[in-house]
């Protein structure tokens, strides 16, 4: 019975492992690509349902990426890239909408609109 539970133990050790990896080395869809460097440094923040505010590095990838956001075709790019990213990464939809606030980042386009139709 024992030996049940630290196997069950190790194996969940490993899943999450194995999830934390595949974050950081960009389990994205392939038309996220680009935003790869935004992704990796703000998955603590975005996966995590807790108040902690995001890094400063997560915050700078956010000025980068979302300065680069400022027409339709890109605005509609990250959009896709975001709602395709929720079910692979985990991250919570909430915490998308957040990010920018939470960076002090000011946006052209509505991220809510973006990630909740």
């Amino acid at each position: 019975m024992a030996e049940n539970k630290v196997l069950a133990l190790v194996m969940l050790v490993m899943a999450c492992g194995m999830a934390i990896t595949g974050l950081s080395e960009g389990i994205y869809p392939d038309k996220c690509y680009e935003y790869k460097p935004l992704f990796v440094p703000c998955t603590p923040f975005l996966a995590d349902q807790d108040s902690r505010p995001p890094t400063p590095r997560c915050c700078d990838e956010v000025v980068h990426v979302f300065g680069k956001t400022n027409n339709p075709a890109t605005i509609e790019k990250l959009c896709t890239c975001l709602l395709a990213s929720i079910p692979i990464s985990g991250f919570y939809p909430a915490k998308l909408i957040q990010l920018p606030t939470a960076c002090e980042v000011k946006l052209s386009f509505s991220i809510e609109k973006c990630i909740n139709g």
